[in-house]
């Protein structure tokens, strides 16, 4: 089952018109996905919120229905009742949406800090050493010690005089997240996967599609985590669950 079909499968498995096989299915992606069960209890909290709602409405309706046979006195109260009932329904359903919105931690913020992972490159000192590239060396070092602006430094005079490698535009991208520029980092990360062979495909595919969620560029970060969902990546299974979040 494709990942664009999940949405309506969590809403048939709610409503009770899934069938066997769609439900065992859905069944098996929330014991495998936390996310996903959490989304699953969520939307049926809501659902369960909307139908008191529901109630609600009615005893409104029928308040107001009342009202017209009253008069005097009686007619005042009945009014206050039927307002008091419309307000409950106003009341209910600000709650529902910020409940929903809340619980379901879906903002590209909040998503970036449960998803990203600063990179760490042992194989990019070796290959440093080994061609004795000072530049290299000391954009590594930088890096490694947490001062991103001094490594981009060290790594865009690497690239504008061309001695810099697709590992120096790959670091020079990962040292751009670091410092949020993500702008900068999906010109680097797109210049990796443009390149087509190299070691870097894979990482620079994943940090590409966080960049383009942290830049709200959604139509793309979901073609992006589809695109690795649907590949033998190891981030594989983290793009189908980031793709789900932003649909």
């Amino acid at each position: 089952m494709n990942t664009i079909n999940v949405n309506h499968t969590i809403e048939n498995y709610l409503s009770g018109s899934a069938g066997k096989a769609e439900e065992a299915w859905l069944q098996g992606e929330i014991n495998r996905d936390p996310g996903l069960a959490r989304e699953v209890a969520l939307r049926r909290r809501t659902n369960e919120i909307l139908e008191d709602r529901s109630i609600l409405d009615l005893r409104a309706r029928l308040s107001a229905i009342e009202m017209k046979k009253r008069s005097g006195g009686t007619l005042r109260n009945t009014m206050v009742r039927s307002a008091k009932y419309a307000a409950a329904v106003a009341l209910l359903a600000v709650i529902t949406a910020a409940l929903y919105l809340a619980l379901r931690a879906g903002t590209p913020d909040q998503l970036y800090d449960k998803y990203y992972a600063r990179y760490e490159s042992p194989g990019a000192v070796r290959s440093v050493v080994e061609v004795g590239n000072s530049l290299m060396e000391n954009a590594i070092a930088s890096y490694s010690a947490k001062d991103y602006e001094t490594a981009i430094g060290y790594l865009e005079q690497l690239i504008s005089t061309e001695q810099g490698s697709i590992e120096t535009v790959f670091m020079h991208g990962m040292a751009n997240m670091e410092v949020k520029n993500y702008p900068s980092a999906t010109g680097s990360f797109t210049r990796v996967l443009e390149h087509n062979d190299n070691l870097y495909l894979e990482d620079a595919a994943w940090y590409l599609g966080l960049c383009y969620m942290m830049t709200e560029d959604m139509e793309r970060a979901v073609r992006q985590f589809d695109a690795i969902s649907a590949s033998r990546s190891r981030y594989s299974k983290e793009a189908a669950r980031l793709s789900r979040r932003l649909k």
